[in-house]
């Protein structure tokens, strides 16, 4: 039961960065433009902070460390989950590596499938971590992309439309949205043969978060070595069991029918592949989003405290009334 008789706290300040920020950088975990906006930020010590982000409750520049600090962990957390990933479906078993005598191991492909579960909500998480992000220098300036709500879904409904600038009175933000704008769009919303993608990985982010991983049905498929190379579905549900029909020797069959619908079903690229180039593309975009966001740190640090973000994020706040379960 919690009982405090007296409790004390203090600031944190620093003069230099902290271990797990110079890990994440020389690891290339988090690209260099998270690392220089740390830098700028003070290395977010407390009372660092720009007028902008400096209110007299200290709210929005501890916001700002902590959507930093989540976004620092959550890159690292996808680094080494598409590192365990790999590794672990490297091991697990195929009728290949039985015949060349290759090791594998029973509880790997559960584990891969563990890591790509993994791997899938910290990248959508960096994404709106990011999104929060630049909520905070932007507020208001991109529709209903609200301080503390998280939804980088927003930045991408706002890509999907024409820029709309001030018509009649530029404003100190219309070059950093623009910029934003323009960096972003061919990476979020891409043509062929990579329209869709994001759209996709939320698909597959949610259904492994919310039914679990056992929701990834895979199809491998060898190729003349007897090298299996692992596929996932891009629809969901992928039931291959509706296409299975009692043999009837007065139809003949097609030997094209399930190239054909493997090859427009799924993702046309193998498993190892995908995850590594998903990863490079969130890790993109988060560079982009952190560089315009640098920029804004320094243009922004005169600015009268964003009045506006304080109130998007006292209205996306949450409490909760429970105290303890009873113990039975």
């Amino acid at each position: 039961m919690l009982s405090i008789d007296v409790a004390v706290f203090a600031p944190v300040v620093r003069n230099q960065p902290e271990d797990c920020w110079v890990e994440a950088r020389n690891s290339g975990a988090i690209p260099p433009e998270i690392y220089g906006l740390y830098q700028r930020a003070g290395f977010l010590s407390f009372g660092s902070g720009s007028r902008f982000l400096g209110d007299d409750e200290n709210i929005l520049f501890s916001y700002f460390s902590m959507t930093l600090n989540c976004l620092m962990e959550m890159l690292t957390d996808a680094k080494e989950q598409l590192a365990e990933f790999v590794k672990d479906h490297n091991l697990t078993y195929d009728l290949g590596k039985k015949a060349r005598g290759e090791p594998w191991e029973p509880a790997a492909s559960t584990r891969a499938q563990r890591h790509l579960r993994d791997l899938l909500i910290a990248l959508h998480a960096s994404l709106d971590t990011v999104a929060d992000l630049i909520a905070l220098f932007l507020t208001g300036r991109i529709p209903r992309l609200r301080v503390g709500r998280a939804q980088f879904f927003q930045i991408e409904n706002w890509l999907a439309q024409p820029l709309n600038l001030s018509a009649m009175v530029a404003t100190p933000y219309d070059s950093h949205l623009a910029d934003l704008y323009g960096a972003l769009k061919p990476l979020v919303l891409p043509g062929p043969p990579e329209q869709d993608w994001l759209p996709l990985m939320r698909m597959l982010r949610n259904k492994g978060a919310h039914l679990g991983q056992r929701i990834f049905r895979q199809v491998g498929l060898h190729d003349t070595d007897l090298r299996f190379h692992v596929f996932l579905p891009r629809e969901w549900p992928y039931i291959w069991e509706k296409h299975m029909k009692p043999h009837d020797p007065n139809v003949k069959a097609d030997p094209t029918l399930m190239p054909k619908l493997l090859q427009e079903t799924l993702i046309n690229q193998d498993i190892l592949t995908f995850t590594r180039c998903l990863h490079g593309k969130v890790k993109e975009i988060v560079s982009v989003c952190a560089r315009v966001a640098n920029t804004m740190y320094a243009a922004f640090e005169n600015f009268a405290v964003n009045q506006t973000a304080l109130a998007e994020l006292e209205r996306s706040s949450e409490a909760y009334e429970f105290e303890y379960f009873i113990e039975r």
